[in-house]
């Protein structure tokens, strides 16, 4: 309370200076006069404080209506600011434009967080209690997880996007394996929170079954695997393409391998007994 300490503060002075007159320190008869006049004008101000405070009173009770009103409303506000922040903001994976999105999302919290430093600087000179509005807080907490969650996404889009046009003899299975699990690291270390969004389970699945497609497109790489072969990929998947030197990956993950994986490495098995019993054959021709 600094009444309190004021109150408290004037014979201390008069302490010290009389100390000092025992060290031959002598003060000037201005330092004397203010210490003589001083506590009884501080009393006075106390008086006219106290008679003011009466007179505003009125005034200050009706500010603190005001300030509790404001309060309600922006309480309710920031409620309907995050109903409709859960359905605009883009958590669905197939969200369309997800940046100027959370651009737009962004502003309006910025809008809405001035707002609410305002009311909170009114509320604590008026002495009036505020609300943490966590409604608000949370979508401020939320756009920056999407922030971060969809330039996760964009960054394996991007980088899947440049493997697709990789010619099928080109296609570096044991690197983009490499490059898909510090993908999978690094989606792990993403907020445990935006596990429930559908944004997070495309990005983690469209990951994983990239995974499963590579170890499938690294058994079609056996050198056994002849024309027939790809025959009966093709009529297990039920999807048709011709296999040339312009094949890419994208040609081949058409064929939808992540859902296939038993039936690549059954035809690869095959091939592989087919091409050993040539070369067996082919010996016993030779004897």
């Amino acid at each position: 309370d600094r009444q309190a300490t004021t109150d408290t503060m004037f014979e201390p002075l008069k302490e010290s200076i009389e100390l000092l007159k025992t060290f031959g320190e002598e003060m000037p008869d201005e330092v004397f006069q203010q210490l003589e006049e001083l506590p009884e004008l501080w009393t006075s101000l106390k008086k006219v404080a106290v008679v003011m405070k009466q007179n505003i009173a009125p005034l200050q009770a009706n500010e603190c209506n005001n300030i509790r009103r404001k309060l309600a409303n922006f309480d309710v506000r920031q409620h309907e600011f995050r109903e409709k922040f859960r359905k605009t903001a883009p958590f669905q994976f197939d969200s369309k434009q997800p940046y100027l999105r959370i651009n737009r999302v962004h502003r309006s919290i910025l809008e809405m967080e001035q707002e609410m430093k305002d009311l909170q600087e009114s509320g604590q000179l008026f002495e009036v209690n505020t609300p943490e509005f966590k409604q608000l807080k949370a979508c401020r907490r939320e756009v920056k997880m999407l922030k971060c969650l969809w330039e996760m996404v964009e960054l394996v889009k991007s980088s899947f996007a440049d493997w697709n046009t990789t010619l099928w003899k080109d296609i570096n299975v044991e690197q983009m394996e490499m490059d898909c699990k510090k993908f999978v690291k690094d989606i792990r270390l993403l907020d445990k929170e935006m596990r429930a969004w559908d944004a997070f389970a495309g990005l983690d699945s469209t990951v994983k079954n990239m995974v499963t497609s590579l170890r499938a497109v690294g058994e079609l790489q056996n050198q056994a695997i002849r024309s027939r072969h790809w025959e009966q990929l093709m009529q297990a998947t039920q999807v048709k393409f011709v296999m040339s030197d312009e094949t890419n990956l994208a040609d081949l993950l058409a064929l939808n391998l992540h859902k296939f994986e038993d039936e690549v490495k059954n035809i690869v098995d095959k091939a592989s007994k087919e091409l050993s019993m040539e070369k067996t054959l082919g010996e016993l021709e030779v004897t």
